[in-house]
């Protein structure tokens, strides 16, 4: 009785992995711009030790990946190790400028320049949502597809409905709306 039992949810349990396994091939293809994993392992494997390497570091630093490289903390450390207290505190300013600078926000576009790529993302939607609802017609569309279908009709009709937006505030700080003068005495 207790091997049947066993046999039986040993079966149970490897037949709903199958179906779980299955439900991958669902799933959307990556964006067209996305590196292939397996591929780039292929061509690391082909090659020699220093030349993989290599590849390893550009692929790093094409796809901004280049700061987890503990190497050059660890250089960077030493140097800033074997300077003096005054050079040591001035280059860690220097290091520190970019960093509190911060990168370009989104708020760099002038409203001519924001409108229009609002324009051109709000094509490109539209020009996605027109194909999917083609193959909604045809009846071909995939349950991914249809949830995707909704979320671009979503986005177009929150690009439609949204004008031209003012500068967001850099900080939450200055989200905060103006404080309000106290109310009149009654």
């Amino acid at each position: 009785m207790r091997r049947i039992l066993i046999w039986f949810s040993a079966v149970f349990f490897l037949g709903g992995a199958g179906r779980l396994v299955a439900g991958a091939e669902d799933d959307p293809a990556p964006p067209p711009n996305r590196p292939n994993r397996e591929e780039f392992k292929e061509q690391a494997r082909m090659l020699p030790p220093a030349e993989r390497q290599k590849m390893i570091q550009e692929f790093r630093e094409q796809h901004r990946l280049g700061a987890t490289n503990g190497a050059d903390w660890e250089k960077r450390r030493e140097e800033l190790k074997n300077l003096p207290p005054p050079e040591r505190e001035a280059k860690m300013k220097e290091l520190r400028r970019p960093l509190l600078q911060g990168a370009p926000g989104p708020n760099t576009l002038s409203p001519q320049e924001r409108e229009a790529k609002r324009k051109e993302l709000k094509e490109r939607i539209d020009a996605q949502v027109s194909e999917l609802e083609k193959k909604k017609a045809d009846g071909t569309i995939t349950e991914v597809e249809q949830r995707r279908l909704e979320r671009m009709q979503q986005m177009s009709r929150r690009l439609e409905a949204g004008g031209p937006s003012g500068p967001r505030p850099s900080s939450p700080a200055d989200a905060r709306p103006e404080k309000l003068p106290p109310p009149a005495p009654r």
